[in-house]
């Protein structure tokens, strides 16, 4: 995985766990001024001691929000399970689940394998920015053998992760009811009526990246 750090001292921090084919560039224009932010993308491994230590050398005092987005919920899940030293203000899942591929709960293993093998890039933007796609022309994707790469990282790391091994608690879920990447209802099954989280789901009418509907 990569990381892209804006730290300036600032005491909000956005820690943010981007989806699939996400890019600091995605993000960065979303950001509060008065958040510094770190940003994960394009996973090819689930080695944390990179992230770790930045968030170790962080000021005691800093109030760090984790967001996790798409796929990067699932990430987000196993970064959490994995530590328990680091405290955070809020923990925000959007439009992604624990899973992350999941035929119940996250994006069907038929339908993420069939993407692989027919991945279109100009396709899969128009999916994931709808309406907003005319505004992201400033915004970055690595080549399309990259992301089918990526995807096949997905796919073998879902896999070796079927269980959830604790209670993650989420502070706010927010599900796109025009998603047509990460079906809205799937998500549903998973936050309602799997894990019955008593979590407040706000729904809101938009596509898969949703940030230009919601801001942290």
């Amino acid at each position: 995985m990569n990381l892209d750090c804006n730290l300036n001292h600032q005491e909000n921090v956005l820690l943010i766990f981007g989806g699939f084919a996400s890019h600091p560039s995605h993000f960065i224009p979303f950001i509060p001024k008065n958040y510094d932010s770190i940003i994960l993308y394009h996973y090819q491994h689930l080695n944390f001691n990179a992230l770790n230590l930045v968030l170790n050398r962080l000021n005691k005092e800093s109030k760090i929000t984790l967001l996790g987005f798409s796929m990067g919920v699932f990430i987000a899940r196993i970064f959490l399970e994995s530590q328990d030293s680091i405290s955070f203000v809020r923990k925000i899942a959007i439009n992604g689940t624990e899973y992350g591929i999941h035929s119940r709960f996250g994006i069907p293993p038929k339908l993420f394998k069939l993407t692989q093998k027919t991945f279109d890039l100009e396709t899969f933007k128009l999916n994931l920015f709808g309406e907003f796609l005319a505004q992201t022309q400033n915004f970055l994707f690595l080549d399309s053998q990259i992301l089918r790469e990526e995807l096949g990282f997905f796919i073998k790391t879902c896999a070796q992760f079927p269980n959830l091994k604790s209670e993650i608690v989420w502070n706010q879920i927010v599900i796109s009811k025009k998603d047509l990447i990460f079906n809205t209802q799937f998500q549903r099954n998973f936050w309602i009526d799997f894990k019955n989280s008593k979590t407040p789901i706000l729904e809101l009418d938009a596509p898969h990246f949703v940030f230009f509907s919601w801001q942290v």
